[in-house]
């Protein structure tokens, strides 16, 4: 396992989010269609204060924290919009491995595609700030590469200006889109920017009820599974296919995530929550 690359990336459900190798069997696990399928309202899903912890491990090794929130609610030209943030940290006692400590902000509206995406590394002597903002009316999305300094100075090393034809989601507003629309059943391939590359996201969303268990709770937790395929290398070297497994109700929290890194598979696993009436629903067989 090489060392970890410290650039920003974006984090997958963060993208959703996702990972694999735990000692739990989840392939004998039942597999029940939902018989009550629908589209939550983004509206119903996303709600100010809610924060969500996941731990993330790579076989025996803890190797971080990855922190999503929904910090704000305003109105925008007509349009109602979310602000979110993801924190991700790695775990302290790998410094010699990694040490990553990287900030993302995203603005999007009900509809969950991105408006604005920015990120900063702080896990150098300077912090590497990156920013995305889509312009829908123009079809141009405009991002901005540049450093800035303890004594407050900002150098900005590139900016790129990228024709796009539809709406789009970053990495972040990636996990959210994922939580509106994991209770349909249908393959769709979402268009997602990685920086200023229009990267291909495959979500498989299947609708399988099913149960996990987690540490968090004492009782299995009722979930819905989907799977899917990432064509681009995020945070902790996730690439390639991925598992989510998230509560089977209206607030579709990520409850466990499995995916491929470089070497291998890491998993993320909801540890705290902060989100109004709301706890993991218990799985109760039908």
């Amino acid at each position: 396992m090489g060392r970890i690359s410290r650039r920003i990336k974006t984090p997958q459900f963060l993208a959703l989010i996702l990972p694999l190798l735990s000692f739990h069997d989840y392939s004998r696990q039942p597999l029940i269609p939902d018989t009550n399928p629908f589209v939550p309202q983004a509206g119903a899903m996303l709600q100010v204060g809610e924060e969500l912890e996941y731990h993330v491990s790579y076989s025996f090794f803890s190797i971080g924290t990855i922190r999503f929130s929904v910090i704000d609610r305003y109105e925008r030209n007509g349009r109602t919009v979310y602000k979110a943030q993801t924190i991700i940290d790695s775990n302290p006692s790998l410094s010699w491995l990694a040490d990553v400590h990287i900030r993302f902000y995203g603005e999007m509206d009900e509809d969950v595609f991105s408006y604005t995406w920015a990120g900063d590394d702080s896990s150098k002597k300077f912090v590497d700030v990156r920013s995305m903002r889509f312009d829908y009316d123009r079809n141009k999305l405009f991002y901005e590469v540049g450093k800035r300094f303890p004594n407050g100075t900002y150098k900005p090393d590139l900016r790129d200006t990228v024709s796009i034809s539809s709406q789009c989601q970053d990495g972040m507003s990636l996990f959210f889109y994922a939580r509106k629309m994991f209770r349909q059943r249908k393959p769709e391939n979402v268009p997602t920017f990685i920086e200023n590359k229009e990267v291909n996201t495959f979500i498989n969303f299947l609708n399988e009820r099913t149960e996990m268990e987690i540490d968090a709770v004492d009782y299995p937790v009722e979930v819905n599974h989907f799977d899917g395929r990432a064509d681009f290398v995020g945070v902790f070297g996730m690439t390639g296919g991925f598992e989510g497994w998230f509560s089977n109700d209206i607030a579709g929290v990520p409850i466990v995530a499995r995916m491929k890194v470089i070497l291998g598979s890491i998993k993320l696993e909801l540890t705290k929550w902060k989100r109004a009436d709301w706890k993991p629903p218990k799985f109760e067989k039908r």
